[in-house]
């Protein structure tokens, strides 16, 4: 404890537990009402909001709560980012373009199990996705990391398991299928894969 307290994540590590305890405490909340914690995001504030209630009120900014289970590092390169100032910022990636959801996309890609966060290089840089559909040898990382946030209990479970199927195999075949139907409807790239990519982390 005392090695991570003096490392360069430990400003990062401060600001996942805030964020994980906001979770937490929202998720009891909902429990005594009868109701499960659903989450979406609302980019434009770039925090995590009640999906069921119509309240739109912040629940906890979206970066630190996803961090730790990418280990500090960006969703497809595999390059450190962090939350702290001095660090390469991370940014909010949706997975599966939200652009999308204007084609007719039949599942709401502002919930979790789309959201990653990625570097700016290969999020926004000159040969950054954008509105691309990455390669499919990303969707098993997008699978696993979602199978490390249902498995470790994070307050995001209820969440990623009412979106998108009750047992593993349930899960992996929204994922397919997710996919399947970005590939035959975006009217961007298909296939996008970061340069420079790094040994992977996960």
């Amino acid at each position: 404890m005392l090695e991570l307290a003096l490392s360069s994540e430990a400003a990062d590590l401060l600001l996942e537990a805030e964020s994980r305890w906001h979770l937490v405490e929202e998720a009891w909340s909902a429990k005594s009402d009868g109701t499960p914690l659903i989450v979406l995001y609302d980019a434009p504030r770039e925090v995590l909001v009640p999906a069921l209630t119509g309240r739109r009120r912040s629940i906890t900014e979206v970066r630190p709560a996803l961090n730790g289970y990418q280990k500090g590092h960006c969703f497809y390169c595999f390059k450190p980012i962090g939350l702290s100032a001095g660090s390469v910022s991370a940014d909010v990636d949706h997975f599966l373009p939200h652009s999308l959801m204007a084609r007719g996309f039949p599942h709401n890609l502002d919930s979790p199990w789309n959201l990653v966060l990625a570097c700016p290089t290969c999020n926004r840089g000159n040969a950054g996705k954008f509105a691309s559909v990455p390669h499919n040898r990303y969707l098993a990382r997008l699978h696993k990391r979602n199978e490390f946030l249902i498995g470790s209990n994070h307050p995001l479970r209820e969440t990623l398991i009412f979106t998108t199927g009750a047992d593993r195999r349930t899960r992996l075949h929204f994922l397919q299928s997710a996919m399947d139907t970005a590939i035959s409807i975006s009217p961007a790239k298909i296939g996008w894969s970061a340069t420079d990519e790094q040994v992977a982390l996960f």
